[in-house]
């Protein structure tokens, strides 16, 4: 099970650190994924973006490192991730009814809750 919830996070990884070098290098092409026109007014959006997936990307890393090194810890963060993925995606979906948003976000999130329940059910990490 360990296995299959590092695959997922490295996955999960991959696309936040694609999204991130978009975001910062090719901003208008990462505008263009969100469903936005590029312009100067949202710039200063895609920047705040990158930043953010930025964030999000170092604790899909950090929360990897944990996992594998079986540190304590590892489950809370992966949890966190989980619901944050759940949220993110309900809320899209609520706010801009952008269906994609809600089956991806939330199924991931509830993907890597799952993953990480039945790997740490047995009392470790």
């Amino acid at each position: 099970m360990k296995k299959i919830l590092l695959i997922t996070l490295i996955l999960a990884f991959m696309i936040e650190a694609v999204l991130t070098f978009l975001c910062f290098f090719m901003p208008a092409k990462a505008m263009e994924l969100f469903g936005m026109q590029y312009n100067e007014q949202f710039a200063f959006l895609g920047y705040i973006i990158a930043w953010f997936l930025l964030l999000v990307t170092v604790f899909i890393g950090y929360s990897i490192y944990l996992l594998q090194a079986n540190k304590v810890g590892s489950k809370a963060i992966i949890n966190i991730l989980g619901f944050w993925w759940i949220a993110l995606g309900i809320g899209v979906y609520a706010v801009f009814d952008k269906l994609d948003n809600l089956l991806l976000d939330s199924l991931k999130g509830m993907v890597i809750l799952g993953l990480n329940y039945f790997y740490n059910k047995d009392g470790t990490a």
